[in-house]
């Protein structure tokens, strides 16, 4: 059957949502400004691609489909771009067959069943470098990995043996201070199971300890947080049944009569000291950072009071001290995207900034030339001071659409706060993406560059920077 995406309540038949479906390579990219010379490595980049029609009823987030990386080395002002799907054995499968064989979002009762013993990972959420691996990441499955400079996908990585559960989320934590990788997975002991498995792994890759937990209802673990002594686990309300896979729908629907649920426990142990911070039901997926004030943990993140609700920036507080398990909370800014990033270099510790995009209507929006409503599309980085909640705002123009912001440093010693900005932006007028470059100190004159590629990328979920004093070139 041949390949046709009209009708499908997820594509219109034009514009960036649409599947791309292509590999690519563009040397020397297009650039408009000047990048400065001390943007010195790579930049990955993910979005869910689609090679084949998913079912009607897929989940409309889009998150089932097929993992596309794209890299943007940078060196000497210049830019070299190259896309590259992750050759899962799901996507082999499917290309063999010219169709669509995996069903729903993790609903394995909807596969074909020539498919039940194979991987089911589409590697489509993250990616992460440490210990000499580039790790691609999908919460339901183990990584794979993939050549940092070629692009070739390697195979499945299960460290060596030493991590045992059955999957690994998209977003683990690296420890700044020491290296440490504090990686996690829920359903750990298959589908529908409560288990959660959480791992340290050293910079050379050597487990340094695990530890096995319980969740206390079968809910969504996308992200955690980790402070300089514990490690933080959200359980949001968002939940599943294996009477709800057989009704044939995607595993997470929405039960606002369930509480999110926050597990802390100390670093290093097996787990069992393990306590629970219960909160009304809110709509989440990722964590900014957490940190210590003497009893009290402090977390930023971006969070809805419902399923429909806009997400703000808002601090969770849990008062180890206290006898009183309700976390709570306040709000740090108004900016209204789920996704916000930091200096990862202080990830875990204190920190001054965060950065989150918004849909500012304060800003000029040329509608006629988008075909994007006004108020529908990011057009702003906001960057907030979490103490004194002062802000900071870039603008990206009135036709472009801006996805996850990614702080780099000016080099590994800079202060924190010192250096730029980088964003996929969707220029809906042209219909092309580009990777567009802000001064984070002085953000508010807009992009000191754009690096026009000469086609579209889809909606993208996250994106990692590795300079090359820690990923040195080949070449």
């Amino acid at each position: 059957m041949a390949v046709d995406f009209r009708g499908h309540p997820m594509f219109p038949t034009s514009g960036f949502s649409a599947p791309t479906r292509f590999e690519a390579d563009v040397y020397d990219c297009e650039v408009w400004g000047d990048i400065p010379s001390d943007i010195d490595g790579t930049f990955y980049r993910m979005q869910c691609d689609f090679v084949y029609r998913p079912p009607e009823n897929e989940w409309p987030t889009g998150f089932n489909g097929d993992g596309h990386i794209s890299q943007f080395r940078f060196r000497n002002g210049s830019v070299d771009y190259k896309g590259r799907f992750v050759q899962t054995d799901r996507l082999k499968a499917e290309k063999a067959a010219r169709k669509r064989l995996f069903g729903v979002y993790r609903n394995r009762l909807t596969d074909d069943p020539s498919v039940a013993h194979l991987d089911h990972s589409a590697a489509n959420t993250h990616m992460y470098w440490h210990h000499g691996k580039l790790m691609v990441l999908k919460e339901d499955s183990l990584p794979w990995t993939v050549d940092p400079h070629t692009m070739e996908t390697e195979g499945v990585y299960d460290f060596n043996g030493q991590y045992t559960a059955t999957s690994m989320s998209a977003h683990p934590k690296i420890d700044a201070r020491t290296g440490e990788l504090i990686a996690y997975g829920y359903q750990a002991k298959g589908d529908l199971s409560d288990d959660i498995a959480v791992y340290s792994f050293a910079p050379n890759g050597e487990k340094l300890w695990e530890a096995w937990i319980k969740s206390p209802y079968l809910g969504i673990i996308h992200d955690i947080s980790i402070t300089e002594n514990y490690v933080i686990i959200p359980v949001i309300s968002r939940t599943t049944s294996l009477e709800r896979l057989r009704t044939g729908e995607p595993m997470w629907e929405w039960d606002a009569s369930l509480p999110t649920m926050l597990g802390v426990f100390r670093r290093g142990g097996d787990g069992s000291d393990v306590r629970w911070f219960t909160g009304p039901a809110r709509n989440t997926l990722h964590y900014l950072n957490a940190w210590e004030d003497g009893d009290i943990i402090n977390m930023e993140l971006p969070v809805g009071d419902s399923e429909r609700s806009p997400q703000q920036i808002k601090r969770w507080v849990m008062n180890m001290g206290s006898r009183d398990d309700r976390f709570g909370e306040e709000l740090i800014n108004t900016s209204n995207s789920p996704l916000a990033r930091m200096d990862d270099r202080y990830c875990g510790l204190p920190y001054r900034y965060g950065y989150v995009g918004n849909a500012d209507p304060a800003f000029e929006w040329d509608e006629e030339k988008t075909g994007v409503p006004a108020g529908r599309a990011t057009n702003c980085y906001v960057r907030f001071d979490i103490h004194s909640k002062e802000t900071s705002t870039f603008n990206v123009g009135p036709v472009s659409g801006l996805q996850e912001v990614c702080f780099i440093p000016r080099n590994d010693a800079a202060d924190e706060g010192d250096g730029y900005l980088f964003g996929v932006a969707s220029n809906y007028e042209d219909m092309v993406s580009e990777l567009v470059i802000a001064d984070a100190t002085r953000m508010e004159e807009g992009p000191i560059a754009r690096v026009r590629l000469p086609f579209r990328l889809r909606g993208g979920t996250h994106g990692n920077w590795m300079p090359s004093s820690q990923m040195p070139f080949t070449s």
